[in-house]
């Protein structure tokens, strides 16, 4: 039964001010579902994107903005989201503080593809 300790995982740098912490995903052994926290400094965006896959998002810390087809949705601790496969997508933190999500999706390997 593998656990993975936050402290033990290697964080990345998805966008500027972005970070990324993924331990649940096709390199640690899991086959069919990848599961992970994003931490999102003030002022920080995740661009339109699409996946594949579905996309389901827990927001726990901080505000922000769902953009969601181009619908801008507020959002804060609390929220939950889910994103239709191939639907545009993106988040931007509008608050004082991180914004704080788990993510998970249906799949490994999940491409993002950026959208202008």
């Amino acid at each position: 039964m593998p656990v993975f300790r936050e402290k033990d995982i290697k964080m990345k740098e998805l966008f500027p001010g972005v970070m990324l912490t993924q331990a649940v995903e096709h390199s640690n052994g899991t086959a069919c579902v990848t599961l992970g926290k994003i931490v999102m400094q003030p002022g920080s965006e995740i661009p339109p994107h699409t996946h594949p896959v579905e996309d389901a998002m827990i927001f726990y810390a901080g505000k922000g903005i769902l953009d969601s087809e181009g619908e801008e949705i507020p959002i804060e601790a609390g929220c939950h989201s889910w994103i239709p496969a191939n639907t545009r997508h993106g988040v931007k933190n509008t608050g004082d503080e991180p914004l704080e999500l788990i993510y998970t999706w249906p799949a490994i390997d999940v491409s993002r593809t950026l959208l202008e």
